[in-house]
């Protein structure tokens, strides 16, 4: 079709050179008959209907080959946006097919995707009864273990969270999230502090990969806390942030109020560095009337220190 589109246009444009050509020719031959005096001296009346005759010939083939060439251009603009309408209309169906098929393959995969998400729902099922099975109230796991065991999660979360993670890291953290449910069952309220730092490494982890994944965590460690603890005050500040990131300033706000509603040093010092410019609370303390709350808090921060 492309190649039928240039040849339309070749047409068309050795239809307007032949145009330009006859145009340039038929304006000498009228400028040469037309300096041909009829009036001359000695010219008899047949001599001159003679030449008047020749005048009225040639003028009528100029008007013949005005014709044939006003027809030509019609028939080769014609065809040209003929082809040119055909060319459009056979682009846009190629178009459409071929965005459908993209449609296809797109749902194809994200089926796939979806089978393999059912196979590692199916799979982590299995192995929380598995792990659920091999322990039985007679039998309930020690205290002292748990905590090792959460402390020891805890601790290889806290190095992954700055760190790009690998695919065998990426397995790993699906597993600790596992390992974690399953001992918040077990262990009950017996480490439930430590299980609090165990969701609250979590949260902290995919706070810039799932924010509603992290805010889920940050949410259960604050449920597991100790009310009026640093640990709770870190959890409220890490909420604060998370919020602030997702633009819900007022909820920031309350969560930010919350963290400081005791004087703890650590926190201060991170609210100092993350106010500046690229800090995560940076956008909160310079946006009205929200900057003026955060004023108001440091302001407060210093009377208690003071």
């Amino acid at each position: 079709m492309a190649l039928l589109r240039k040849l339309a246009l070749g047409l068309l444009l050795a239809a307007l050179t032949a145009a330009l050509v006859m145009a340039g020719w038929e304006l000498w031959s009228h400028q040469q008959w037309a300096s041909m005096p009829v009036n001359v001296p000695g010219l008899t009346g047949d001599d001159r209907a003679r030449i008047l005759q020749d005048r009225m010939d040639l003028l009528t083939r100029r008007v013949s080959d005005m014709e044939l060439l006003v027809l030509i251009l019609l028939g080769t603009s014609g065809f040209y946006a003929i082809v040119l309408v055909l060319s459009s209309y056979f682009s846009t169906t190629s178009f459409a097919r071929q965005a459908d098929q993209t449609i296809n393959h797109i749902q194809d995969q994200i089926g796939l995707a979806m089978g393999d998400l059912r196979e590692l729902q199916e799979e982590t099922e299995q192995r929380l009864r598995k792990m659920t099975a091999t322990r039985t109230p007679e039998t309930p796991e020690p205290p002292a273990a748990s905590e090792a065991q959460i402390a020891e999660i805890t601790a290889r979360l806290a190095a992954w969270r700055d760190a790009p993670l690998s695919e065998h890291a990426r397995l790993e953290l699906v597993r600790d999230e596992n390992t974690a449910a399953y001992l918040e069952v077990a262990a009950g309220s017996r480490a439930a502090a430590a299980l609090a730092g165990l969701y609250l490494a979590l949260g902290r982890i995919y706070a810039s990969s799932d924010a509603a994944r992290s805010r889920f965590y940050l949410e259960r460690a604050l449920r597991l806390s100790t009310p009026e603890s640093p640990q709770a005050s870190e959890i409220h500040y890490d909420l604060a942030c998370g919020s602030a990131a997702s633009h819900e300033f007022t909820r920031a706000m309350r969560e930010l109020a919350a963290a400081f509603e005791h004087q703890f040093r650590a926190l201060e010092e991170r609210l100092a560095g993350d106010i500046e410019e690229g800090g995560k609370l940076y956008e909160l303390a310079s946006t009205a009337p929200f900057d003026k709350a955060v004023n108001d808090l440091l302001l407060n921060m210093s009377i208690g220190i003071g």
